[in-house]
């Protein structure tokens, strides 16, 4: 579910992927701080809004957001980024984007979840369908959907006042959950730029855990002082002003590439 925050302006438009709970929720404040001249597009969760159908799996979300992508921007350099568990749906969006030949800047992760065991292996897998283990996630999930939307500038993509549509909403994080538990990351080549919260960082770095074998191509890292919970909270201006850094970094490769295959 594509929605254009600012549809116009010179730069390589940016696409950012939901989080696991299927949402962007600073889609406004983004755009207020990237400017006029930087195309921001959001890709919120297929059935979020309670109309389109939920995807089960990456396996169908990649090509149904590509296609997204295509139709936005048909053609001509872009950037992708993820936010949470996202940023497992933006490597792989990139990679299929790079594959069709369209030209990508470093992929952006924001908070990358952490990753159990290493590539090629599975998360653990969760069990809606048990009623113990499926109330509780349901609940967690719509817990964090209206904190989302209590503190989004811009407003989630369907009304919190409309029971049917919370629930609508809620069953698609729930499916998110279920379908980013059965991925399998497979090392991604292409540079990527990543913003970490403090309580992550010493898991990332350490050599044998999963992102350093994910990212096996060239990658920069930004540290800031929150943990998960309270970096789009507490520090939500300091991270915004990271990604617009990271935006910038992007295209500033892109047009470094550009420059290169003119020489060329």
């Amino acid at each position: 579910m594509l929605l254009s925050v600012q549809p116009s302006g010179r730069q390589p438009p940016l696409f950012f992927l939901h989080d696991q709970y299927g949402i962007v929720p600073f889609g406004t404040e983004l755009a207020d701080v990237l400017g006029p001249d930087q195309p921001l597009h959001v890709i919120h969760a297929n059935g979020i809004d309670g109309r389109g159908p939920i995807l089960p799996d990456l396996r169908s979300m990649v090509p149904a957001y590509v296609a997204e992508i295509h139709g936005a921007r048909p053609f001509g350099p872009l950037v992708i980024g993820g936010l949470g568990s996202g940023c497992l749906l933006a490597i792989e969006i990139a990679r299929e984007l790079q594959e069709r030949g369209r030209q990508v800047g470093p992929v952006i992760l924001a908070n990358p979840p952490p990753l159990t065991g290493g590539v090629h292996v599975q998360q653990p897998l969760i069990a809606p369908r048990q009623p113990v283990v499926g109330g509780q996630l349901y609940h967690s999930v719509r817990g964090a959907l209206l904190a989302h939307a209590s503190r989004a500038h811009g407003g989630p993509p369907f009304d919190v006042g409309n029971a049917n549509q919370l629930h609508a909403a809620t069953l698609a994080g729930v499916a998110l959950h279920v379908a980013f538990g059965k991925y399998a990351p497979t090392p991604f080549a292409g540079p990527a730029e990543l913003m970490l919260p403090a309580a992550a960082a010493e898991e990332f770095f350490n050599p044998q855990m999963a992102w350093q074998q994910l990212l096996a191509g060239s990658h920069i890292v930004h540290v800031l002082p929150w943990d998960r919970d309270e970096l789009f909270r507490s520090g939500l201006e300091a991270a915004m002003q990271v990604l617009k850094f990271l935006v910038e970094e992007a295209v500033e490769a892109l047009r470094g590439r550009a420059m290169e295959a003119s020489v060329a």
